[in-house]
């Protein structure tokens, strides 16, 4: 017999697993909605504020939160299961949508974003541990396919909808017009989490400050790069200080061998984080430099995001159904390696349009192969870390995951919006530093297919024969 309020042997099983479906799908269809949503919305929001300027800080701060917040949900649920980090997600994220479509200063606007990110790391890092200790294994790949396809009405409707709304109502409306999915989220989703509820010694973590710190020295060096051209000593002291806080703690935050790309488990949490570099690091400028480049609207510009949501959803849904192959392990590998080379060449001709006269159409097309290669790339790894994941430390693993994806978008956004700032301080066109912001993000994909081409030569990985 258990002791009372001891952990039991086994988590229980959900006890409504349709209604969690359904209230998990809603979550994540309001991040989807704001995440797709403000892309073409935030230039107009900085503007008005401000503090354009402050572009790429706007998204890092975002994904730095994010970063932060995986980490303590991941605790959380591994301490008391998954109910509690989604409540406090929920609540938090809807906080952070009435400030930021509030703000009358650029400062509120960054403390709504920041609630934002911390709550949405929140709320993926408990769907997460949902879908790995709710679920079956059989269904699981259903759960990661059905997860991706949510994003697809968001993702194909939001852009070209939040352009519209930008033009002729404000960028206001497109943050708080997300409050109303949440609140039916959070009544469907949390009671019924009650059941994989545990009790654990709450015991606090050297993982928690050390968060902290990573988030503080990645704010710091990418603001401080931002700040090169205007302040030189100052960013530079800025830039040293936040090497120094961030490069001790990612061992303490990764999985031993992520910073070396070690298979299986490593690398597909760094795999996780060059995706989100590679895509989201391209997506956030792709707005700002249609209209300077091309003159697009910001209606326009939201259309041409919209068609990445198919690609990377019809991608998921292909690894789902590709899951009974004989050699799991290698399978999902091979579907990542090709994730980041159709992110590639999705890149690639993103900018070639951009810098030409090529059809503005180039642009959706292009963003449809990356949005491809993200789906690809994305459920793979997903489905590898959690084969992966130790037992019990599921939340553990989906706090890695998160916090090196969050990681990988804030550096990004935040390093592209640096160098574009740097070089513009510096008398560059447009042109010049769009080119040099995509080819920053194209080296990162160049980079993720390197590591899993030597990564299926790994002999764990050449050996195995059965996925777990």
């Amino acid at each position: 017999m258990n002791p009372p309020n001891a952990t039991p042997a086994k988590p229980q099983e959900l006890s409504n697993p349709d209604k969690v479906t359904v209230g998990i799908l809603l979550s994540i269809a309001a991040l989807a909605a704001e995440g797709m949503g403000v892309v073409p919305a935030l230039p107009s929001a900085v503007r008005a504020l401000d503090g354009l300027r402050l572009l790429g800080v706007v998204f890092s701060s975002f994904m730095l939160a994010w970063l932060f917040g995986t980490v303590v949900a991941g605790q959380l649920a591994d301490s008391y299961g998954p109910r509690r980090p989604m409540a406090i997600g929920l609540l938090g994220f809807g906080f952070g949508l009435l400030c930021s479509a509030t703000a009358q200063q650029m400062v509120q606007f960054l403390i709504g974003r920041i609630l934002q990110g911390a709550s949405g790391g929140f709320i993926l890092a408990a769907a997460f541990v949902t879908i790995a200790r709710g679920y079956p294994e059989s269904k699981r790949p259903r759960m990661i396919a059905l997860t991706s396809t949510v994003w697809i009405l968001p993702a194909v409707v939001g852009p070209s909808l939040s352009g519209w709304v930008v033009e002729h109502v404000g960028w206001r409306l497109v943050f708080a017009g997300v409050l109303p999915i949440l609140a039916i989220a959070a009544l469907l989703v949390v009671p019924p989490l009650g059941s994989l509820s545990i009790r654990k010694q709450w015991i606090t973590s050297v993982r928690l400050p050390a968060a902290m710190r990573l988030a503080i020295g990645m704010g710091l060096f990418i603001y401080s790069l931002s700040q090169v051209a205007q302040q030189f000593l100052w960013a530079s002291c800025g830039i040293g200080v936040g090497l120094c806080l961030i490069v001790p703690t990612l061992r303490t935050l990764l999985p031993e061998g992520t910073l070396r790309g070690q298979p299986v488990l490593p690398l597909g949490v760094l795999a996780r984080g060059l995706l989100g570099f590679a895509f989201f690091g391209t997506e956030a400028f792709i707005p700002i430099a249609s209209g300077e480049l091309r003159g697009a609207s910001p209606m326009r510009a939201g259309l041409a995001l919209s068609v990445a949501a198919l690609g990377w959803t019809a991608a998921s849904w292909a690894i789902e159904r590709a899951r009974h192959s004989a050699h799991p392990l290698r399978q999902r590998m091979n579907f990542v390696e090709a994730g980041f080379a159709f992110q590639l060449v999705g890149i690639a001709g993103v900018l070639a349009t951009l810098l030409s006269n090529i059809h503005f159409l180039g642009i959706p097309f292009g963003w449809a192969l990356s949005g491809l290669g993200m789906g690809l790339g994305h459920s793979a790894a997903s489905l590898l870390c959690i084969a992966s994941a130790p037992k019990g430390q599921e939340g553990t693993v989906s706090a890695q995951l998160q916090l090196c994806e969050a990681l990988g978008i804030a550096l990004g956004t935040g390093l592209g919006g640096a160098i574009r700032t740097v070089l513009m301080d510096h008398g560059s066109t447009a042109r010049e530093a769009t080119t040099a912001t995509f080819a920053m993000t194209m080296t990162a994909a160049i980079l993720g297919v390197f590591l899993f081409h030597r990564g299926k030569s790994d002999d764990s990985v050449r050996s195995s024969s059965h996925g777990r």
